[in-house]
């Protein structure tokens, strides 16, 4: 079955956060997608073990650099050119999506064919433990 949604999670060295991470994709509450992992060349054996314990799931593709690095924008065209999905989804290693991420921006995708993009309101978790609530970025300035 074609997904509906590809999303691009581009991987180096992302391990502190990279479980729940991907986990939280995992656990959508919309089903119709494929997450694509692109694994970085030189990214370390614990993110490498941790990608590797969620390919088990039928939706999970490892798409991996093995020449050089890459860097995240040419990381995210290879995911772009691999992307089988009508929407595509931005994901990273120290983002985690609330359950109902896919199941809200499809519908409102679906529902707004002239809309090209959509995003979620988001909160920034530091090192440090700090969580900012950055809310919503809905005029031109912030979303660019």
């Amino acid at each position: 079955m074609q997904p509906k949604v590809s999303v691009l999670f581009p991987v180096y060295n992302g391990e502190r956060f990279l479980e729940e991470a991907i986990d939280s994709i995992l656990n959508q509450t919309f089903h119709n997608f494929e997450l694509l992992i692109l694994f970085e060349y030189g990214s370390n054996e614990a993110s490498r073990k941790i990608v590797e314990s969620r390919t088990k799931d039928h939706r999970v593709r490892v798409i991996e650099n093995k020449e050089c690095r890459l860097g995240l924008a040419e990381s995210l065209n290879l995911g772009m050119r691999e992307a089988r999905g009508e929407y595509i989804a931005r994901m990273d290693a120290d983002d985690i999506s609330l359950p109902k991420r896919f199941e809200k921006q499809v519908k409102y995708l679906d529902k707004h064919p002239k809309i090209v993009m959509c995003g979620t309101a988001m909160k920034g978790l530091y090192d440090d433990g700090y969580m900012d609530k950055r809310g919503y970025f809905s005029d031109s300035g912030s979303i660019r």
